[in-house]
């Protein structure tokens, strides 16, 4: 089964702290995901990386297998 999304190798930084570094993260069809960290661990930003309210800084986001980029929440 392919992932309908995947994220690789994001990266997202912000004046004085790197706040993802190489992430990944693939959705597959079906299933129910959770996203869970410590405090700080990146959970937000990952997902505001995913829904287009910030630009990654590198990486790749694929939506059914081709590169992708969200505008904002709309696009996403």
């Amino acid at each position: 089964m392919d992932a309908l999304l995947q994220l690789k190798g994001i990266d997202k930084a912000f004046p004085g702290v790197k706040a993802l570094s190489g992430a990944a993260l693939n959705v597959y069809p079906g299933r129910v995901m959770a996203l869970v960290g410590e405090n700080g661990a990146g959970k937000s930003t990952m997902m505001k990386v995913l829904t287009g309210i910030y630009t990654r800084d590198a990486g790749s986001l694929l939506w059914l297998g081709k590169e992708t980029t969200f505008n904002g929440p709309k696009s996403s």
